[in-house]
């Protein structure tokens, strides 16, 4: 009786493990024809994992047995081919396999778990909205709040970061909605509440940011615009500039990179890793997945095809994620002389406005009064 409900208690914490994951893969919000395609990687990766073991334990095995019956010659042989295939294999997995995974995970993971359990919205910070609803430029349909503001201030449109929501915006769009603008927060494509199509770190989000601004114009009659984005949001949002300058009063880049090649060697040497093959085959795949060129996001260029349009950019001190050369370069790189880089202390990559909201807010109005004049 006792070994039956053994068993039994057995059975149910399998079922609830396979239960948890499959909630857990459910709740990625990867974009249609990604699953199967990272299905098929992580098969590939358990299968080598598990061969791999079988040739360790195996190659143990007989020299083990070839010792005991002092057979050295063929039980060592066996035992080196046994290491010399772990050792080929690893960095065949580490090099070949694990940047093709990952790109599918940048491209397809969406917005962070515990961040899609939030639920506060502007009400909650005291402010009026309303939900909307519009089409990104290549018709991905894309969901957020728009908080009216003073009809003589201009509209924000907030840009958030790789893997975040709206909600990364809530609180200082809430404050600067205070100050009388008016401001729009909104899921990019792959996260929150908007349609599902990969993440591409900024350009194909540049799209969203000009479906933003023409439902803006269009459905709410905006003529001025302010855009502020966080890291991949600051990337888009400067991506997106130079096709509504003439509307455009000013940019609040917050954290933006200067290149796709460029952070993922960052990111690559950040972790120790040798830039090839790991950096290529990650830009190899990720730009197979989002269909464009590595050299088409690149910020440098995209602000040098701007005008005289006022930009501020804010990093934080102890970035590790973004080089102090590559500030100093995206900041020579503004063609207009209403420019400033502002550094916040203790600071690290896009945390700026959670280390001093209050100060975040006073600079970027500051910023913006000095630029409409």
């Amino acid at each position: 009786m006792r070994q039956s409900q053994t068993c039994a208690s057995r059975q149910r914490t399998w079922t609830d493990f396979c239960d948890t994951l499959l909630n857990l893969w459910a709740s990625l919000h990867f974009p249609e024809g990604q699953r199967l395609e990272i299905i098929g990687g992580v098969v590939i990766v358990i299968v080598s994992l598990l061969i791999s073991v079988v040739f360790a334990l195996g190659g143990g095995l007989v020299w083990l047995v070839a010792r005991a019956f002092r057979i050295r010659s063929a039980g060592w042989k066996i035992f080196k081919g046994t290491l010399f295939s772990l050792v080929l294999f690893l960095p065949v997995f580490g090099f070949l396999i694990t940047p093709v995974l990952l790109s599918y995970w940048v491209t397809g993971f969406g917005t962070r778990p515990p961040e899609r359990l939030l639920t506060d919205t502007p009400a909650d910070y005291g402010n009026d909205f309303i939900d909307v609803e519009f089409p990104s430029r290549d018709g991905v349909m894309l969901r957020g709040w728009l908080m009216k503001g003073e009809e003589s201030k201009a509209t924000i449109i907030f840009g958030h970061g790789l893997f975040r929501s709206r909600r990364e915006g809530l609180e200082r769009g809430s404050a600067l909605n205070k100050k009388g603008f008016s401001v729009l927060l909104f899921d990019f494509r792959n996260h929150g509440e908007s349609d599902l199509k990969s993440s591409s770190l900024g350009f194909l989000e540049r799209l969203d940011v000009l479906g933003a601004y023409d439902f803006l114009k269009e459905k709410r009659g905006r003529r001025r615009f302010v855009l502020l984005g966080v890291s991949m949001g600051a990337v888009a949002v400067i991506h997106a500039a130079g096709d509504f300058q003439q509307d455009l009063e000013a940019i609040i880049a917050d954290s933006p990179f200067q290149s796709l090649n460029e952070t993922v060697a960052h990111h690559t040497g950040m972790l120790t890793l040798p830039s090839f093959p790991f950096a290529n085959l990650f830009i190899w795949n990720f730009t197979r997945i989002t269909q464009y060129e590595a050299e088409d996001l690149n910020t440098l260029e995209a602000l040098r095809r701007l005008d005289e349009i006022p930009v501020l950019l804010i990093y934080g001190k102890e970035d590790r994620r973004l080089p102090p050369s590559g500030i100093q370069n995206i900041f020579d790189a503004i063609p207009s002389a209403k420019k400033e880089l502002v550094v916040f202390e203790n600071t690290t990559h896009g945390a700026a406005y959670r280390i001093n909201p209050e100060l975040y807010v006073e600079t970027v109005v500051e910023f913006l009064e000095e630029a409409h004049n």
